[in-house]
């Protein structure tokens, strides 16, 4: 029962991070630059030369804006590994027992239903408070 409760409570958490981080912001500003570039493309107004200029800076910043995706991903992973590992320190659960539940059905369905839990308890705090 410790196993589960531990990696319920890891997923709320991990959920509570994922939140707070800018990913969906940088999803629209990836999708403006491509319609941009897609306007830039059909252009017949622009010449060549300029709409070669504008494409590349769209390029740079999707590649800019992919990239800070990237690392936002990768420091929740590096959180929820030192979380994991934090508790095998502190004696709560073994970090291999933990994986190895993690890839069983039921670590996979606790761990959906601690991230499902954090934004149906996010949403119903924000209608209480209207």
């Amino acid at each position: 029962m410790l196993l589960i409760s531990y990696e319920f409570a890891l997923f709320f958490i991990l959920a509570f991070v994922a939140d707070r981080v800018p990913f969906i912001r940088a999803a629209k500003e990836i999708s403006a630059l491509s319609k941009e570039s897609i306007k830039t493309m059909k252009s017949v107004i622009i010449d060549d030369s300029e709409k070669q200029k504008v494409l590349l800076a769209n390029a740079a910043a999707i590649f800019i804006r992919s990239l800070k995706i990237t690392g936002l991903i990768l420091l929740i992973l590096i959180g929820g590994y030192l979380l994991a590992f934090a508790g095998d320190e502190f004696g709560i659960v073994k970090i291999s027992v933990l994986f190895s539940f993690l890839e069983t059905a039921t670590g996979i369905i606790i761990s959906l239903l601690a991230f499902g839990s954090y934004f149906l308890l996010k949403k119903i705090y924000a209608r209480a408070r209207l």
